[in-house]
């Protein structure tokens, strides 16, 4: 696991190229999505899916210590098509 003091999380897209990020970006993925900001629903880039593959949380400059916990696309995905098949099963 990587770590380093005033990262939060690191991005890393699907050519192998990884972005550092600091505990000033907001982030949120939307199907596959990744969002990026400076605030809570104040998106200034949008990374579509076909472009990012991994996020990776880490020690952020609040000095909180996560376990290293990745997202990835195809497990955010993964969930929504479940979330999708249980409504398709709650109309039969």
């Amino acid at each position: 696991m990587w770590v380093s003091a005033g990262m939060a999380f690191r991005l890393t897209y699907n050519d192998g190229q990884e972005s550092d990020y600091d505990d000033d970006t907001k982030w949120e993925v939307d199907g596959g999505v990744l969002k990026l900001g400076r605030g809570d629903g104040d998106w200034s880039v949008l990374v579509s899916p076909g472009h990012w593959a991994t996020l990776e949380l880490g020690k952020g400059g609040n000095g909180k210590k996560d376990d290293g916990e990745k997202k990835d696309k195809k497990e955010n995905k993964d969930k929504k098509e479940d979330d999708e098949d249980d409504e398709d099963d709650e109309d039969d």
